[in-house]
């Protein structure tokens, strides 16, 4: 980027109104100077639960988050402190949380593990904000995402592999079993993360389970309600990318975004590597990815990390394999020791379980030499 100003002086500008808010954003985004210089400013205690969603207002002045929790909470990170905290509709973990365009920040539209939505009002109370949920998905909704300049129309995707259009013109809730009214895209598999181009709104990229992202041209897309659905998950298809060892594996995309200038879609996927990828080519060329060499090592590593947890089947690391000689002797030594299956192993305790069950075996060990 050729700009060359300076970064102190902008945002003293900022703050007293002298530029538009989003100079800042647009002069300094992605410079590697500015980057490098990044450090922890602040931790914000506002939630109670794990932090899975988080957005800027549209003029960087307020941070919305969602939580396991069940809050929505509007933070001020200038000066740490909390504008609004919501007590939403929701009862299960909220996976994604936004601001809808110009409505002066209040107006949010959220969606939770339970395939709940909830359009909620800032200054509307808890029992009339109750009253606006789409339960039209089934299963867990993974995102939800606005329309630049569109305050009433917004998306959402979900593991019934659905992509649903709703517009608040229309309806402010939907209560139907089975409901098929929204659907603006059938991925025909789970359907976990969506972008659209900021620069061309129509534009519509979709992560899904299967290792695949599939960029659709909304103009040629339609719901029921609107009268036009097609009911095929290839019309409006511009262009599929999945990275080359992926092609014949089932690998989640857990999150995807298009660059400033929507002229790249970064993605990253479950358990594997995150890639840049061209969306204009009609061959999605891959843009950066990891060598060989390093896919080689994290899957050695994978391989050594994994042996403790082969035997625990459905353990949220997605590791699932046949029990080996070390995880039986794991289940031996939880069989042996009563209150270590409390224990299990999660993303954040993997490491000091394996730490655990080397340190008693070799204790164990120990005590038998000795005796």
């Amino acid at each position: 980027m050729s700009y060359s100003g300076n970064l102190v002086w902008d945002v003293n500008k900022r703050s007293i109104g002298y530029n538009d808010p989003n100079n800042i954003r647009t002069n300094y985004l992605g410079r590697r100077e500015f980057v490098q210089r990044l450090k922890l400013e602040a931790t914000l205690n506002v939630h109670d639960g794990c932090v899975n969603t988080i957005s800027w207002n549209e003029t960087g002045e307020y941070i919305l988050s969602g939580s396991d929790d069940t809050f929505l909470v509007i933070t001020n990170p200038y000066n740490r402190k909390v504008k609004k905290s919501i007590r939403s509709g929701h009862r299960a973990n909220i996976f994604s949380a936004k601001f809808m365009p110009h409505t002066n920040d209040q107006e949010i539209i959220s969606c939770s593990g339970d395939g709940i939505i909830y359009y909620t009002h800032t200054e509307k109370s808890l029992e009339l904000n109750r009253q606006c949920q789409f339960s039209c998905h089934y299963g867990t909704a993974y995102e939800i995402m606005t329309v630049p300049n569109d305050p009433y129309t917004f998306l959402s995707c979900g593991e019934d592999g659905t992509v649903r259009w709703f517009d608040l013109r229309t309806k402010t809730s939907c209560t139907k079993e089975d409901c098929k009214d929204d659907i603006l895209i059938n991925c025909r598999r789970a359907a976990t993360s969506i972008s659209i181009s900021p620069l061309v709104p129509y534009y519509l990229a979709v992560g899904c389970s299967d290792s695949s992202v599939r960029i659709y041209d909304r103009r040629m897309l339609g719901t029921r309600a609107t009268g036009n659905y097609m009911g095929r998950g290839t019309t409006g298809m511009c262009v599929r990318f999945v990275p080359a060892h992926l092609s014949n594996k089932s690998c989640r995309v857990t999150s995807l975004c298009y660059s400033g200038d929507s002229k790249e879609v970064l993605v990253s996927y479950s358990s594997d590597y995150i890639y840049l990828f061209d969306p204009v080519d009609d061959q999605a060329r891959q843009l950066k990815g990891p060598s060989d060499e390093r896919r080689e090592e994290v899957r050695r590593r994978r391989r050594w990390r994994g042996h403790h947890l082969q035997g625990f089947i459905g353990s949220d690391l997605g590791l699932v394999r046949r029990p080996s000689f070390q995880s039986r002797q794991a289940l031996d030594l939880i069989q042996r020791r009563p209150g270590v299956d409390r224990l299990l192993p999660s993303r954040q305790t993997f490491l000091p379980f394996s730490f655990f069950l080397w340190v008693v075996e070799r204790r164990e060990i120990q005590t038998e030499s000795d005796t």
